[in-house]
């Protein structure tokens, strides 16, 4: 067991702040910077090390995780080394997955789809080296297709192949688009999920035409596939953020900024659709049955909610989209033409008022609190503050009504600063239980603060709050984060503090038994008997890499032997790497070789 850090004397720091005293007057104090051992081959030497450490790390994920990020920071330096890297966890990738496949874990009550890491890998070489990484997915591609006959059966895991293609796609296509489009077609050979409308978007952003045709090339592939998988076309072409089908899987999909419908694609998808419609008409007993609905009602809901999108875009098309739909309406069965009117109906809205009223009559407990919570949850930044608390009080069950609130209050916070009204801002978030939460909050707070004034006493106290209140509950992974967000903070405003700060982190880190601090995201999680809201948060200040990173810029030795003091192997890897990652990028560029000068003339 490693000792816990204690700050030592000799921690200098290189860096000139600004602190504001009790009397306002900003005092300038600079310090002097401390020799350092960063160095080129200091680095790699370090680097190296961790890659031979990995070796000892037990969890074939987290050992996955120090490999390649050893080998992206080897690359430019030394290619071959970083290969061996990429190799090395590609290999225990693959053998992870032959030994477990892809374990699917839980969220509250929702399912989480376990990870295949031969496709993580596979994303990170493709940054480096494209060829590479689409000669390894030939490979695996090549594997299942040894199954063929079982993959046909497994629809699900053809999905999800699927799925892992685009997701590395995704992921490609701020490196290297050629790549990217490659992986995506690659996916067209299996069943359309709600990823391929997440990669159409955003392939969009960096290149509209390939987007473009891309979707062309993807309407062409699924054109007599189901209507589970077909309508997943349906959003792009008219700039939607859903579906017009109902969906075995489907998400609310960001449209990107300036993005607008295309008549010219919703011409091609509409007469594709009507193209499927026709053929039902044609061969009714040949009507495909699906996850939910069958293909004609899936068929009829569609054309139903096309009438009008194509109204005035496309109106030469009306009258065909009107006779195929009422001819299709002809061959639902009663139930099928009940289910779809009921799904194409909206259900009445109501306003906050009567939908309290309507929980609060309600004789089902677990209902009536879902009924209250999720209302009091979507009116969070619309309606007064005492109409929520007020709706609040009806939640019986303390615990759910204390969470319930306390992500009110945090959204409420969060528009707050976005309109800039700091001090509420910061009322509210001194209200939000969660300590990390708050911590985010007070972290946008402190920013925004800053930037209004230099003073920075309020944001201390901010900062010493957070302090306070996670000094009293136990050593947890939530602990850990509130405490790096005050530490990230802190580096830009008193250096020392964040020095003395880091230790007790780390010392912190060491009493959380399997602890992972892998993901810069928290979840922000409210579950009743009833219901279930599951939301994620990006946080990047709350990774332990990128605060050792920060902390290395002021101190490269002394940061290194902070990290030293770290018992979890696989964190005490990764905040290594991150700091010979900024040392690397602190070093100066190698001159440029002179160039010979030329041979005096003779005489």
């Amino acid at each position: 067991m490693r000792c816990p850090l204690r700050v030592l004397p000799y921690l200098p720091l290189l860096l000139a702040f600004v602190s504001a005293s009790a009397t306002a007057q900003d005092k300038t104090q600079t310090t002097t910077a401390p020799p350092s051992s960063c160095s080129r081959d200091n680095a790699l030497s370090l680097i190296q090390r961790q890659i031979d450490l990995s070796k000892t790390i037990d969890q074939d994920q987290r050992r996955i995780n120090v490999l390649l990020k050893a080998a992206d920071l080897t690359w430019p330096l030394e290619q071959d080394r970083a290969r061996a890297t990429f190799t090395d966890a590609f290999d225990v990738a693959t053998r992870q997955f032959k030994e477990i496949g892809e374990k699917d874990s839980s969220e509250g009550r929702t399912k989480v789809q376990g990870t295949d890491y031969r496709y993580t890998v596979i994303t990170a070489i493709a940054k480096r080296d494209s060829a590479w990484a689409r000669k390894l997915t030939k490979q695996i591609l090549d594997e299942e297709a040894e199954n063929a006959d079982k993959a046909q059966k497994d629809s699900a895991q053809a999905a999800r192949t699927a799925e892992k293609l685009l997701g590395a796609a995704i992921s490609m296509i701020g490196s290297d688009q050629t790549a990217a489009l490659e992986f995506a077609r690659s996916s067209l050979r299996y069943p359309a999920t709600f990823y391929l409308p997440l990669f159409l978007f955003k392939m969009w952003e960096a290149n509209h035409s390939a987007a473009d045709q891309f979707y062309a090339e993807a309407l062409t592939a699924y054109s007599q596939a189901p209507m589970d998988q077909f309508l997943y076309l349906s959003s792009y072409p008219f700039a939607a953020t859903r579906e017009i089908g109902e969906m075995p899987a489907t998400a609310y999909y960001q449209v990107p900024v300036g993005f607008a419908p295309n008549p010219s694609l919703e011409r091609v998808f509409v007469l594709a659709l009507l193209s499927h419609a026709h053929e039902s008409i044609q061969n009714p007993d040949a009507a495909k049955s699906g996850s939910r609905f069958s293909d004609n009602s899936q068929v009829f809901m569609a054309l139903s909610r096309l009438e009008p999108l194509i109204a005035n875009s496309l109106p030469d098309l009306s009258p065909q989209l009107a006779e195929a739909k009422g001819n299709i309406a002809s061959l639902l069965t009663q139930p099928e033409q009940q289910r779809t009117s009921d799904t194409l109906t909206d259900p009445p809205k109501r306003s906050f008022d009567e939908t309290i009223e309507r929980g609060d009559k309600m004789a089902d407990a677990a209902g009536r609190e879902a009924v209250i919570a999720v209302a009091v949850l979507n009116a969070a930044e619309t309606e007064s503050l005492e109409k929520l608390e007020a709706a609040g009080l009806k939640i019986d069950d303390v615990e759910l009504r204390k969470k319930v609130m306390s992500l009110v209050y945090f959204y409420r916070s969060q528009k707050n600063i976005k309109e800039k009204k700091i001090d509420e801002a910061r009322k509210l978030a001194a209200k939000v239980e969660e300590p990390d939460q708050r911590a985010y909050l007070y972290a946008q707070i402190a920013t925004e603060s800053l930037k209004q004034t230099k003073v920075d006493t309020e944001v201390r106290e901010m900062l010493e709050d957070v302090l306070q209140t996670v000094a009293k509950a136990p050593n947890s992974e939530v602990k850990v984060r509130a405490m790096l967000v005050v530490v990230h903070i802190y580096s830009t405003i008193d250096p020392n503090r964040a020095v003395a700060l880091l230790g007790e982190v780390v010392t912190t880190i060491n009493h959380v038994e399997s602890v992972d601090l892998s993901s810069d995201r928290i979840s922000k999680r409210v579950e009743g008997k009833a219901f279930g809201t599951y939301r994620l948060l990006a946080t990047s200040g709350f990774s332990p890499e990128i605060v050792f990173r920060e902390m290395g810029k002021l101190d490269f030795d002394g940061t290194l032997y902070v990290a030293s003091n770290l018992s979890d192997k696989s964190l005490r890897a990764l905040t290594s790497l991150s700091l010979a990652d900024q040392c690397i990028k602190d070093l100066p560029p190698p001159p440029k070789p002179k160039p010979d000068k030329p041979a005096a003339p003779k005489p």
